[in-house]
């Protein structure tokens, strides 16, 4: 296997002018961008493209890549240039930056400084986006299923309904749920609706992490309905993550800075709010927006959509408790403050090597396992 960061990957294909195929055929106008490698064939105007992390591992992985290998890593019908984007890379002479690029071998330790870091060209992605190619680049692209690389995930890889008395939980999970759902001020009007193409990534038969789904949580997650909704699951779900997120749901101040602004919340607090039921009548004067509204099918009222996710939340937190899930163990949450919090900036300022370090930082602190 080849040591080689994604990084320093992106900086190769920067690097190539065009490739060419053992048949002779040309690809040209090769750059990065989206997570893809994008390129246009000869004879042809139209631009096509190839997952970035899956032709990353392709790289890694083959030293001598043909067009039948090629099948186990590259979706699509984009072998033949795959192959030829990798011929071209192993022939192309090292630039004096690229070997100024740190490979994941010489920063085991993380150190986090990003005040005078380059930003990688991911940076103009979406947040959720960036986190998703960066744990790609920790823990190896092959075992993951995320719409953020490409490939997502639908009711053939979990069993996610918005009714939880469809999972055949264990009668102390589904009594756990009514306490959930009651604190929520639920109608219990769910309709069975299936919730997996929601799940923001998942790893499957993954080599040390197994099947689990992983969720990257953002500021709109972090409400004072998730905080009465997560403290009543804990009492008979064990989840890893549980006291590190309870105690950023008591942050008056990410409250106040991050998540109302977030949903266009003008009431600001001093103190964290008692009940998500205090919270809510607070919110009786507000515009009312979609982060707020009311979700007729289990939340009716102002501040429904908040309950809405906190509840479907705690259900992905369970999903492994279902027999209908036998080969899922416990869920992987990162919250985005993690990272602002660690490298004192904003997360889109946070480098993807830094994010890198701080993924594998945050799975040996948290999960006890080191990658």
């Amino acid at each position: 296997m080849k040591e080689i960061s994604l990084t320093e990957f992106n900086h190769k294909i920067a690097a190539l002018q065009k490739a060419v195929s053992v048949q002779g055929k040309t690809y040209h106008s090769i750059r990065v961008a989206g997570g893809k490698v994008r390129f246009v064939r000869e004879g042809k105007s139209g631009e096509e493209c190839i997952d970035l992390n899956e032709l990353f591992e392709f790289y890694k992985n083959v030293p001598h890549p043909t067009n039948q290998q090629a099948r186990a890593y590259i979706s699509g019908r984009v072998q033949s240039p795959a192959v030829s984007i990798i011929n071209a890379l192993s022939q192309a002479p090292r630039s004096v930056s690229e070997k100024s690029v740190p490979t994941l071998g010489e920063r085991a330790v993380p150190k986090v400084s990003v005040t005078s870091a380059r930003l990688d060209s991911a940076t103009d992605q979406k947040d959720e986006t960036r986190f998703f190619l960066a744990f790609a680049e920790a823990v190896g692209v092959l075992h993951l299923k995320s719409k953020s690389v490409a490939k997502p995930i639908t009711s053939a890889d979990i069993f996610l309904s918005d009714n939880y008395l469809d999972y055949g939980f264990e009668k102390a999970i589904e009594t756990n749920f009514s306490a959930i759902l009651r604190s929520l001020n639920s109608n219990l009007a769910f309709g069975s609706k299936s919730l997996s193409h929601f799940v923001d990534g998942m790893l499957i038969g993954h080599p040390q992490l197994g099947t689990r789904i992983v969720e990257f949580d953002e500021e709109q997650h972090f409400t004072p309905a998730l905080r009465d909704a997560l403290a009543i699951q804990l009492k008979d779900v064990d989840s890893a993550f549980g006291r590190t997120y309870l105690q950023q749901l008591e942050r008056v101040d990410y409250l106040n800075a991050e998540v109302l602004k977030k949903h266009r919340v003008k009431q600001r607090f001093t103190s964290y709010p008692k009940s998500f039921a205090d919270f809510t009548e607070c919110l009786r004067s507000e515009n009312v927006s979609g982060y707020i509204e009311a979700k007729e099918n289990g939340f009716p009222y102002v501040g429904g959509r908040m309950a809405q996710r906190a509840y479907f939340d705690c259900l992905r937190n369970a999903a492994h408790l279902s027999p209908k899930n036998s080969a899922l163990k416990s869920a992987l949450r990162f919250p985005k403050m993690y990272f602002e919090d660690a490298a004192n900036v904003p997360f889109k300022h946070v480098s993807q090597g830094a994010l890198v370090d701080l993924i594998k930082r945050y799975l040996n602190e948290v999960y006890s396992v080191k990658i």
